[in-house]
């Protein structure tokens, strides 16, 4: 499927949507779950409140939203195949992420690169066939 840009309002929508949720539950939700297993393998005590998950999930949301418009400007010069546009996709977003890690070390690099995947390949597939399912037939 041609990507047109700009896109329709409705196309424009799902995505953001999209983006605030796969951001919330892998950005936001897998990287609490980061955080905990970084705590346990540098044998720090997991200190996490309500609070700070939430704050770290509407992070997560946010950051999707801020993807998925990445997803709308790039989606023309990303690969045509759904697995490796994902893929393309998750790695570029991983790296402009790359400078906000904190604590810069590589543990914390490997943890985070499995969330971003997750989150750039389920954007980008379930972007894909929404569009699919949306798109008239040809007459």
């Amino acid at each position: 499927m041609k990507a047109s840009f700009p896109p329709s309002p409705r196309r424009f929508l799902t995505t953001v949507l999209l983006g605030a949720g796969s951001g919330a539950l892998f950005l936001g939700v897998g990287g609490r779950l980061v955080m905990w297993l970084f705590a346990l393998a540098t044998s720090r005590p997991p200190a996490f409140t309500l609070r700070g998950t939430l704050g770290v999930t509407l992070a997560g949301a946010i950051a999707g939203v801020i993807g998925s418009f990445f997803l709308m400007a790039l989606r023309r010069f990303l690969p045509v195949r759904a697995a490796l546009r994902g893929l393309a996709f998750a790695i570029l977003c991983y790296l402009l992420a790359i400078p906000g890690f904190r604590p810069p070390v590589p543990l914390v690099f490997a943890l985070f690169a499995p969330v971003f995947l997750a989150y750039g390949v389920v954007l980008v597939t379930v972007e894909a066939r929404l569009a699919r399912a949306a798109a008239p037939l040809p007459s």
